[in-house]
């Protein structure tokens, strides 16, 4: 686990897991030793280690994909307080039923720590991102470079659009924290999306949209 940011009341730790190169964050409130879990995707025992000692308020899932909740069932079972939340449109993929259903809006506490949740869909009907101050987890929805992966042109647009309009109205330095691979900024990825949107596209474009070749 790697610690990737710390201030006096928060610290963001990640861990990459799985054969996926998934990434699994823990949110950590220092001062009341509070945590949440975002994506337990897989290795269920370097999740749990990860979070020894630390009351885990929070389990929370990005979006449906099976990659990001491999180890869901087992970690949750392992941390009996801990609240597994996702959102309505995907919590029925989940092997575990979510004790607490997500709305665009909410807010969660962690310690002091405000975690809001953003409803995204596009990558899947009920992907969400989360933010806590600059700190963006973004799951499948945003990738430096571009989207996630999208499965129909209806698909893509609608995920342009929760980028767009939910993630790109936050300041510049906001950091992204993406579900696969290395982070960026909201600068950067805007930058790089003002010149994928500077150019005309086909209809029928989806799949692995990549905003400075596309």
């Amino acid at each position: 686990m790697t610690l990737t940011h710390s201030e006096m009341d928060l610290r963001i730790f990640s861990m990459e897991v799985g054969s996926w190169g998934n990434n699994c964050y823990v949110v950590v409130d220092p001062l009341r030793n509070t945590a949440a879990i975002i994506d337990a995707a897989a290795d269920a025992a370097q999740i749990l280690d990860a979070v020894a000692g630390l009351d885990v308020l929070y389990i929370l899932t990005t979006h449906g994909h099976s990659d990001h909740w491999g180890a869901l069932e087992e970690v949750s079972a392992a941390l009996p307080n801990a609240i597994v939340a996702a959102t309505p449109g995907d919590a029925g993929d989940l092997p575990v039923s979510p004790t607490l259903l997500l709305d665009d809006g909410d807010t969660l506490q962690i310690g002091t720590a405000p975690l809001r949740v953003i409803a995204t869909p596009g990558h899947t009907p009920g992907s969400a991102c989360y933010i806590t101050g600059q700190h963006l987890f973004t799951g499948d929805t945003l990738f430096p470079g571009g989207p996630g992966h999208s499965r129909s042109p209806e698909n893509l647009r609608e995920e342009i659009t929760s980028i767009t309009t939910k993630l790109y109205v936050r300041p510049d330095e906001t950091i992204v924290y993406p579900g696969h691979g290395a982070g960026t900024t909201i600068g950067e990825s805007k930058a790089d999306y003002a010149v994928f949107a500077a150019k005309s596209h086909p209809d029928d474009l989806y799949g692995d949209v990549l905003w400075l070749e596309s």
